[in-house]
């Protein structure tokens, strides 16, 4: 199979694709999915720099999250033939990848591969963030996003309000521009703490 590899540790000019052996179904590597589309995440560009190694076991390909047809499965809760996304320690950058069926979720008719594949990333942190760790549910008043235009930020905007509607939703950002996108994606309000010389907790309690 085709697969984007790295000559080296260092810039662009590393980067080049090559033939690889095709990889194999392994323990809780239970799922071939043939890549239709992948994301570019900025742990993809410190992998190619050197400053990011993968995890132990983990293929050393970059390429964090895919969109893709299963292949092949040993698992008896994903079939042949589905359009999946899934969320992987590494190997994306490439034709296939073989990711455990945990990490899997079947791509909504709506999406395109290419829309849903910048999904697993961002999507999953900002679920993670906000209701596993934040504790985000039906009693909460207001959420705080921070980078409120990033990746994760836009994401947490939208789990947050479609989960629950009727919560305030408020961001930081680094401009009006950003706010006032944030506010599209459902914001109530932010503070551009560039405005304030990044002191923004004052303003936004007045926000709230």
């Amino acid at each position: 199979m085709k697969a984007v590899t790295l000559k080296d540790f260092g810039g662009l000019d590393q980067i080049e694709v090559k033939q690889i052996e095709k990889p194999k179904l392994h323990g809780e590597y239970n799922v071939l999915v043939k890549v239709k589309a992948c994301g570019v995440n900025r742990a993809d560009t410190f992998q190619r720099q050197g400053r990011y190694p993968p995890p132990k076991g983990a293929s050393e390909l970059m390429g964090l999250e895919i969109s893709g047809e299963v292949e092949e499965s040993n698992s008896s809760s994903v079939k042949k033939g589905e359009k999946v996304i899934a969320l992987i320690p590494g190997g994306g950058y490439a034709e296939y990848v073989a990711v455990p069926d945990k990490t899997i979720i079947r791509i909504p008719e709506n999406l395109s591969f290419v829309e849903a594949a910048g999904i697993p990333e961002v999507f999953y942190t900002a679920y993670q963030s906000l209701v596993w760790i934040g504790g985000l549910n039906e009693k909460t008043e207001n959420v705080l996003i921070h980078a409120g235009a990033s990746g994760v930020g836009t994401a947490a905007i939208q789990v947050a309000r479609n989960l629950y509607p009727n919560v305030k939703i408020f961001v930081t950002a680094s401009s009006e521009e950003k706010i006032n996108y944030c506010k599209k994606l459902g914001a109530n309000d932010g503070v551009n703490y560039k405005e304030v010389n990044e002191k923004w907790l004052e303003p936004m309690e007045q926000k709230m």
